[in-house]
């Protein structure tokens, strides 16, 4: 969540916004240090001390975090108090006295104290107070550790395997979970290991990027799987930028050691599982066959994939990627017939459906692509309508380019009582079949098409029926279908088209759908929609008739004071 310091106020929950406005006006605000490079650490007070961590870009926050419990939402009320504090011209606003400017507030930045500190201090001093300070603060003790464990031990993913657990101590809690916020700060230090292991790559460090990239991604997808709150997806991403990296070293000239140690890993974290539940999990054998170069590595493969089974479910989703991943196989290890045999005989696939009739139309063999998507429908029909969708539009895309217009009317009419615009809009469909049927013909046959609308459902399509009466400019039905199908935003949509003849029976609908609606429903939000719809009353012409509504809601409901207002306001 980006946050404007112009206008947070409307970004904000209004509790929220409130209580972080009365801890800055109480001057809960204590401690404002500017790290540098836009970041700022904020001391807030309170029943308790916080620190609030921002980074500043131009005149945006970009990045906030708060070491309070609160979760009941992105931003808390330390953080609305820091961001008054930051925000010069809100203090103008409320007429409070300015603050000074961060800029003012020290001589110096922390950054810049840290900078001068370190040219001042000898070596044998900073070494004293950063041995006295990892024996008292632990999470120092596991931070210094992390980033540093390298310097001790040879290249190994053993290693980077013991960085990342001392990581991930230094962001857990006491139980050994690491919580929402500290998962982003994880993620985010994770992150810069796998941008070190991308770095290596350039500096013709593959086995060092290997090792980097297969620690992280062991420890994180354990780690998300069983002992953090990832909701954000910052530890996930480190995932991605791993796998990023091991795609990027498939690409590369390795040297067979190496070639098979990457295989050899690759393949055991598809064997053991340790991805599943995660599309990473396929990720891992998709690289392995990119990398693959012998027979031997072939039916390594082969053998993982031929473990997965069919599960019997329409959607076995495994099963279907574990089929693609073998067609994949085949197409780089043999030739084109054996991988067309192979999509032939797993059409129950329907990516494998979609290439064999693709490559049909493309060869124009009409036939055999009508054939393929007959027995699609056939096959899909009762368990994945939205398949047997597909293949009804490449029938249509076939009839249009033979010029069969019996099926291209059949078909543009069922998409036009059931379509739900995944192919083409709904007017798309209407066109074709205006341009098919004769003049004479079209009123009824339109009627027929409101008929069939109306009988697929139980209850009535307003949108596709309205569309049709719109697209006729049948504006006395549309006033109907209103008329029965009435709601606040049906009459708002309705208006460019009927306004202009039918003003007093839109202002009508809308005054009945107004005591309604209050009947219903109180608080001052519902009021302000109830008073949004009487001004829309006005503009179309019809002020007497809102005017009047506003003396009977006023008599109906004396006692709602914040309808009262609001009806003061119109």
């Amino acid at each position: 969540m980006k946050i404007s310091l112009d206008g947070f106020e409307h970004q904000i929950d209004e509790k929220i916004l409130k209580r972080g406005f009365d801890y800055f006006k109480k001057g809960y605000v204590t401690d404002v240090d500017e790290l540098g490079g836009g970041e700022y650490e904020i001391t807030v007070e309170g029943s308790e001390t916080y620190t609030v961590n921002l980074h500043i870009n131009g005149n945006s926050v970009t990045e906030f975090d708060c070491d309070c419990p609160y979760d009941m939402g992105p931003v808390c009320k330390h953080v609305v108090a820091a961001l008054f504090y930051l925000q010069k011209d809100i203090l103008e606003t409320i007429g409070l006295p300015e603050k000074k400017t961060l800029g003012k507030q020290k001589e110096k930045s922390v950054a810049e104290q840290t900078k001068e500190l370190l040219n001042i201090l000898s070596h044998d001093a900073l070494k004293v107070f950063i041995f006295d300070t990892s024996v008292s603060d632990s999470k120092f003790r596991q931070l210094f550790v992390a980033k540093h464990i390298h310097l001790l031990y040879p290249e190994s993913e053993e290693l980077y395997t013991k960085q990342l657990q001392a990581l991930i101590k230094t962001y857990a809690d006491k139980h050994g979970f690491v919580t929402y916020r500290d998962a982003n700060r994880l993620g985010s230090a994770v992150s810069e290991m796998a941008e070190e292991a991308m770095a290596n790559l350039a500096k013709e460090q593959p086995e060092k990027s290997m090792f980097i990239a297969l620690a992280i991604i062991e420890e994180m997808t354990s780690l998300i799987n069983y002992g953090a709150d990832d909701s954000d997806g910052q530890i996930g991403g480190s995932i991605e930028e791993a796998f990023v990296v091991l795609d990027t070293l498939t690409e590369l000239e390795l040297s067979k050691t190496l070639h098979d140690k990457l295989f050899d890993h690759l393949l055991s974290l598809f064997e053991k599982d340790s991805l599943k539940g995660w599309d990473w999990h396929f990720s891992a054998i998709d690289l392995a066959i990119k990398l693959l170069s012998t027979d031997q590595e072939k039916e390594r493969i082969k053998s993982a994939l031929n473990k997965i089974k069919p599960n019997g479910k329409s959607w076995d989703w495994d099963y279907r990627r574990a089929q693609e991943l073998m067609l994949e196989l085949r197409k780089k290890t043999e030739n084109n017939e054996v991988a067309t045999r192979f999509i032939e005989n797993n059409l129950s696939n329907p990516q494998f459906r979609t290439e064999l009739i693709e490559k049909a139309l493309k060869a124009k063999d009409f036939m055999k692509a009508e054939s393929l998507a007959h027995d699609g429908i056939a096959k899909d029909e009762k368990d994945a309508p939205g398949l047997a969708e597909d293949w009804r539009n490449y029938l249509l895309a076939i009839y249009l380019q033979t010029g069969d217009v019996k099926n291209t009317t059949q078909l543009a009419r069922h998409f036009l009582v059931h379509s739900n615009g995944r192919h083409h809009p709904l007017k798309y469909y209407y066109d074709l079949l205006k341009s098919l049927i004769t003049k004479e013909q079209w009123e009824n046959y339109v009627d027929n098409l409101i008929i069939g609308i109306k009988k697929g459902s139980r209850w009535i399509d307003y949108s596709r029926v309205s569309q049709l009466y719109i697209w006729e400019a049948r504006w006395d039905q549309l006033l109907e279908l209103l008329r029965q199908n009435v709601s606040f935003e049906r009459i708002s949509g309705a208006e460019q088209y009927l306004a202009g003849s039918y003003s007093n029976e839109l202002a009508d609908l809308y005054k009945k759908q107004i005591f309604a609606y209050l009947e219903r429903n109180m608080g001052r939000d519902h009021y302000q929609t109830a008073c949004r719809y009487i001004r829309r009353m006005i503009k179309m012409g019809a002020r007497p008739m809102a005017t009047e509504l506003v003396r009977e809601l006023r008599t109906l409901y004396p006692a709602r004071r914040a309808l009262l207002e609001e009806l003061d306001k119109v």
